[in-house]
């Protein structure tokens, strides 16, 4: 009954015409992506019809179910509402705001939503699985998910698009896209007294891997640790952080985040000598500081080294692209509505603002960041020949790199 419903809903297939199906949940390998808020899996679907034609489905299929190490979390900041609101919701919001406004054509890199549900007994959401496209997710020899200087570019210049029709939705519309969306307004997750305590554990945990670096100066990460101890323990100083997040005092912009922009929420595939990607997961999506995305991901995603020699010419490379959909999407819409064309010119965002932006959100993208040390059972099944001694070097080293780059740049 409930392929049934699910075939006709998504598909406009009456099962009456189905001679025979068969659905399989396909074997994951340990490259695949798994969710940390949800139950997830790959689904074959296979239709006989009656006359003898085959179809064949491939969905990636979210549960929420009743109980879950994450329900709590679930439950209260709606999560499964969120993404479930972004796929039906925001999305479509923002590309019919750009094809009414002479942008068409326009394609988000994201997964296409194929059915969600969120009821009192569950939430559930069916997205095309991406991976039968040939999107998957690298990793080095090492088993770590660094992205090359290429994927960052692309990767960030995916989401300037999304974040450049947020801005011009909320410059052209009466009612803000975070009004009309009230999921969009996270205030609720980061004021949590709960979730700040998790964030705090997370900096325990990170404080740990630090201690034992017997691989780095005693002296050195001994005066690394004490600084990022007394720059994130001061009372109010993460909450402060977290609110900085989502309402900055001083911004040059606020507009759409994805909220967990990191190599986790990045599959890549290379057709025809082109490098695409995908975007997934946007359970935390939300209004607020214009480039915490950015932030988060150099910080989080590509290696110490490439970061210290390349981060500057990324942040550019992200401004550029901001400013470039911003610039293309105003021209149709003033071209559109008739509109004088200095609008083009007044809506690009000042480097200095962007800048300082990114300077802003770079503290709570740090300390994000810690939870790259903590070594997840996936990436231990996805590398069996790397021994554990050099997991361990790689958490200890990651920590040892992040912690002196914040310090040389006084962000501990």
């Amino acid at each position: 009954m409930v392929m049934k419903n699910l075939l006709k809903e998504i598909y406009k297939i009456n099962y009456m015409d189905v001679r025979s199906m068969k659905v399989d949940e396909k074997t994951t390998s340990p490259q695949d992506i798994t969710g940390n808020l949800s139950e997830s899996g790959r689904v074959i679907v296979t239709l006989v019809m009656d006359s003898d034609e085959v179809k064949v489905f491939n969905w990636f299929v979210k549960i929420m179910p009743k109980q879950h190490k994450n329900s709590e979390l679930m439950n209260k900041f709606n999560i499964f509402e969120n993404e479930i609101s972004f796929y039906k919701e925001v999305a479509p919001d923002l590309l019919n705001f750009l094809g009414e406004n002479g942008a068409e054509g326009v394609q988000f890199d994201i997964p296409k939503l194929l059915f969600a549900e969120n009821g009192e007994d569950g939430a559930v959401i069916i997205l095309e699985d991406v991976s039968e496209q040939g999107f998957t997710q690298d990793r080095d020899a090492q088993g770590r998910r660094y992205l090359s200087e290429d994927k960052a570019r692309l990767a960030m210049d995916a989401v300037a698009k999304i974040h450049a029709a947020s801005k011009l939705f909320n410059l052209h519309k009466e009612e803000k896209l975070e009004e009309k969306h009230l999921t969009l307004q996270h205030n609720a997750m980061w004021e949590d007294r709960e979730f700040l305590d998790r964030l705090s554990a997370m900096k325990d945990t990170y404080c740990e891997v630090l201690r034992r670096s017997p691989l780095v100066s005693p002296q050195d990460s001994g005066d690394l640790l004490e600084r990022f101890e007394r720059s994130f323990d001061a009372e109010g100083t993460l909450e402060g952080l977290c609110a900085e997040r989502v309402a900055p005092k001083h911004t040059g912009a606020v507009y759409l985040q994805h909220g967990d922009f990191h190599f986790n929420n990045l599959l890549f595939k290379e057709e025809g000598g082109v490098m695409k990607v995908m975007i997934v997961d946007w359970q935390l999506v939300y209004t607020g500081r214009s480039t915490g995305d950015v932030s988060y991901l150099l910080l989080s995603s590509i290696h110490p080294d490439l970061r210290q020699t390349s981060e500057q010419q990324l942040k550019q490379a992200y401004f550029d692209s901001f400013n470039s959909y911003l610039k293309e999407f105003e021209s149709c819409v003033s071209e559109h509505q008739s509109q004088s064309a200095a609008l083009e010119t007044e809506v690009e965002v000042a480097v200095e603002d962007m800048e300082s932006d990114y300077e802003g959100s770079a503290p709570l993208s740090l300390f994000l960041s810690c939870g790259n040390v903590m070594v997840s059972e996936v990436d231990r099944q996805a590398t069996p020949d790397v021994p554990e001694e050099e997991w361990e070097e790689a958490s200890i080293c990651f920590a040892y790199s992040l912690l002196k780059e914040a310090a040389s740049r006084a962000l501990i």
